[in-house]
């Protein structure tokens, strides 16, 4: 009995390095006035980005990253 390689159409695919690497994720929730969400909201569509990272990159300057 010989072992056969698999064919390439087989072979799963390998998760992204930064899959394996990425922490959990956990949700906040925060009252904020509704004029500043709405600033918020239209600074991340000008930047094309998500309210999510624009705030997270405002308070990683907070955290000492």
């Amino acid at each position: 009995m010989s072992l056969k390689s698999k064919s390439l159409s087989n072979l799963r695919e390998l998760p992204a390095v930064s899959v394996i690497t990425e922490e959990d994720q956990v949700r906040i929730n925060l009252n904020v006035p509704k004029s500043l969400r709405n600033r918020w909201k239209s600074a991340a569509l000008k930047r094309e980005i998500t309210m999510t990272d624009l705030i997270l990159e405002a308070m990683k300057i907070h955290s000492n990253e």
